[in-house]
């Protein structure tokens, strides 16, 4: 009796043994996909960070965060120092006065071409007397000291005639520099007060606001961050072995943490040559086929970008893949050339075929 129950318990764990032992599978004919992982972060198309060209204490911020905003719209205002102010009132000042001596009712051009005027009424009697002691001359009628007095009249006030109208030209271009330039002053120094009103370069939407009215902000610091309201992309970072796997025009598939269950579509249209040396990554950019129903500035996923596909090709799971591609088949291992591969399953271009059933090794 001892010797049968022995015998039954032998049977039974060997039986047990049997049933747990890998029955091996046989490769597959299917289609398979080759991805490559990436994080991926949503991103304004365009993205634009204000910052002012002076120093100084902010007065007034026009806006807040969320705040759609136009391109030329003002963003905020620095107190202006009283030194750009002062400048200012001299320009003007200087202005005024440029274009009254120019353009004035009494200026000075005015006055020349009076004298100018006068001039010429007073040659043309001069003229008139002299012409008559010529006509006396020719008769040897006239008396000699009126013909000289009478000549030397009429040079004269011919001469002062032509300074006056010199004068007047030359005065024309001194007067006309002159307001010109103080146009151009004043133009200056109200460019320079311009600069301590900010304004938005891009139509957008305010994402950031990084100071409160009555804080102090430099040239080098960043007021805000403004881009695109509508439009945005995506941006995955790349391992450098990965990198010369992807191609524009790649479709990639992608999982929102904000949309956990829905899978998206987007195609790869950039990608930057260069290494980013912290990350030790490459940038490659993509947009959507077809946006979510609401998107957000720096929402976050994972992205998996289809790099390959192959239709109708000889695979094996992946798990049953050994180091070096190697295989473990009923007449021990055997080295296989393999293509494509994925989490799940790898291509088999050469060595097995689909009437070869490989194991799983024990573990």
């Amino acid at each position: 009796m001892r010797i049968s129950i022995a015998l039954i318990l032998l049977l039974f764990f060997t039986y047990a043994c049997d049933s747990k032992k890998d029955k091996g599978v046989l490769p597959q004919t299917k289609n398979i996909t080759e991805s490559v992982y990436a994080s991926v972060k949503v991103r304004p198309k365009i993205v634009y960070y204000p910052q002012p060209i002076r120093s100084g204490v902010i007065k007034k911020i026009y806006g807040k965060e969320g705040d759609l905003v136009g391109k030329g719209q003002i963003l905020f205002e620095i107190t202006p120092t009283e030194i750009i102010k002062g400048q200012l009132n001299t320009a003007e000042i200087n202005l005024q006065e440029a274009k009254s001596n120019y353009l004035g009712s009494d200026n000075l051009l005015k006055n020349i071409a009076l004298e100018i005027q006068i001039t010429k009424e007073q040659l043309s009697l001069d003229s008139t007397n002299f012409k008559r002691q010529e006509r006396l001359k020719e008769k040897n009628l006239e008396n000699k000291s009126e013909y000289d007095q009478a000549k030397s009249k009429y040079y004269t006030t011919q001469n002062q005639l032509g300074i006056l109208r010199k004068k007047y030209t030359q005065s024309q271009i001194n007067l006309k520099n002159n307001y010109k330039k103080a146009v151009s002053q004043t133009k200056t120094e109200k460019g320079q007060l311009n600069d301590f009103t900010i304004r938005s370069e891009i139509d957008g939407k305010i994402y950031t606001i990084n100071k409160e009215e009555g804080d102090l902000i430099s040239s080098q610091e960043i007021f805000a961050e403004i881009g695109s309201a509508e439009d945005f992309i995506l941006e995955m970072d790349i391992d450098e072995v990965d990198i010369t796997k992807i191609e524009v025009g790649d479709s990639v598939l992608i999982i929102l943490d904000a949309y956990a269950d829905q899978v998206f579509v987007a195609t790869v249209h950039k990608i930057f040559p260069k290494k980013d040396d912290i990350t030790q990554t490459f940038r490659v950019e993509g947009t959507f086929n077809k946006n979510p129903p609401k998107l957000y500035n720096g929402l976050s996923g994972e992205a998996n970008i289809i790099v390959s596909k192959r239709k109708n090709t000889l695979v094996i799971p992946t798990a049953y893949l050994l180091a070096n591609n190697m295989v473990l088949t009923a007449n021990g291992e055997v080295s296989i050339k393999v293509g494509m591969k994925n989490l799940d399953f790898v291509e088999v271009l050469s060595g097995i075929d689909s009437t070869t059933t490989i194991f799983k090794a024990e573990e």
